[in-house]
């Protein structure tokens, strides 16, 4: 029994996911000074908090600029209040309606708020209003992807915003998941050529993209090591610890799979293959009161699992047995 696969749209989904470091647009730089000392070595949240600022006092002064909207948009998104960027985005874009920019940005926040199908119509906009935007293409072909409607168009998408903008390295790795979802391995394994190019070795997302590409081959050892190196280099990958439990069940290495598995699955309740993984590998480790518990888990998640009916009955039969032998 192998762990099952249950949706595999929910899998590109993560995959996206685990891929989307950096994905937000930068800010367009206005005619600014040069940093300070103090500006130069300030966090992260310490520099949105500045720009934020800053766009607020350009908006005291004229709350008709478009250009300020969206860099306090943008200082929101950077500080990770999605609803702010949207509303600021949403203002620019009736400011300067003939303005792409804003929709492109609005695409990616309402993305990250799990409106996607909203973020695709923004993306559709912007593209409108500039074809040249590698942005939106990319995020059109992320948004399309994920929908899982019309994978041929998400390639098309992915594909012109490379062309346009060579150094888009998310869509390089997106690119990598749409030729995985449509089988096509060879340009699949192209994509990651092209992204050890532009990264080191040790780069975690490289690593992870090498270990599902080995598993989709058939080699799971192999897979198996990659997400290992993957998670080495960034503890926090989940994705990567996921697919690892995965690899590791399917390979039946169950005490080895059961101690990552453990972790995903309090990572990700809501994932129904993690679910299944971990019931079926309690079920291998003799652990049958957990995985009784585990597999109606997942039945929950999936009802329709016609192969975590039949995990459950076998764990249900086994601990009868364990029952009649040691009452």
């Amino acid at each position: 029994m192998q762990p099952q696969h249950h949706s595999s749209q929910s899998h590109v989904a993560l995959c996206l996911l685990a891929l989307s470091l950096g994905i937000a647009p930068t800010a367009v730089p206005g005619q600014a000074l040069a940093p300070t000392h103090t500006q130069r070595f300030a966090s992260a949240e310490q520099r949105a908090k500045a720009a934020k600022s800053e766009a607020e006092t350009r908006l005291q002064a004229n709350p008709q600029d478009a250009r300020s909207r969206l860099d306090l948009g943008m200082a929101f998104v950077n500080l990770g209040q999605w609803q702010e960027a949207s509303v600021e985005f949403q203002s620019a874009a009736k400011l300067k309606p003939a303005w792409a920019e804003p929709h492109t940005r609005l695409a990616f926040v309402l993305w990250r708020q799990g409106r996607n199908g909203e973020a695709l119509e923004e993306a559709r906009k912007a593209l409108a209003l500039d074809p040249n935007d590698s942005a939106a293409h990319r995020y059109a072909g992320r948004l399309l992807l994920l929908s899982g409607q019309s994978r041929g168009e998400a390639i098309e998408q992915l594909e012109q915003a490379v062309k346009i903008d060579p150094t888009q390295t998310d869509a390089h790795f997106d690119l990598v998941m749409a030729y995985r979802a449509i089988g096509d391995a060879a340009s699949a394994w192209a994509q990651l050529r092209l992204l050890q190019t532009e990264f080191p070795a040790d780069e975690p997302r490289v690593l992870y993209v090498q270990g599902l590409l080995a598993g989709d081959q058939g080699r799971p050892l192999v897979a198996i090591n990659y997400f290992h190196q993957a998670l080495a280099a960034n503890p926090h990958f989940s994705e990567a610890r996921e697919d690892l439990g995965i690899a590791l069940t399917e390979t039946r290495r169950w005490t080895e799979a059961l101690e990552t598995l453990e972790v995903a699955v309090r990572e990700n309740p809501a994932s129904f293959r993690l679910a299944y993984a971990y019931a079926l590998v309690l079920f291998n480790t003799g652990r049958l009161v957990e995985a009784e518990v585990a597999a109606r888990r997942a039945l929950d998640l999936y009802p329709g699992s016609a192969e975590t009916r039949d995990l459950l009955s076998q764990v249900q039969a086994r601990r009868a047995e364990v029952e009649r032998n040691h009452p």
